[in-house]
């Protein structure tokens, strides 16, 4: 008997943890660029200018489900 096909080995757990890494390095990808202070971004042909927030006034992305408050961490007060 022969061996079945190579891509017989590529079942839906391996497709999903493929999907699954890439879609996390995509987001920290995203969370980089999100945090980057560059001013001027060029890459491919491709040129990109926009404004930054001063330090301390970056917008904070936060996602709650639909009809409910965001969580949000504790604020801890300092003496």
């Amino acid at each position: 008997m022969s061996e079945p096909p190579w891509y017989t080995e590529f079942n839906s757990a391996f497709w999903l943890t493929l999907s699954a890494s890439v879609l996390g390095f995509m987001g920290l990808c995203l969370q980089a660029i999100l945090k980057s202070r560059c001013k001027t971004c060029r890459c491919c042909g491709i040129e990109i200018e926009r404004d930054v927030a001063p330090p301390g006034q970056e917008a904070v992305l936060e996602m709650a489900e639909k009809g409910k408050t965001p969580i949000t961490s504790p604020k801890i007060n300092s003496i």
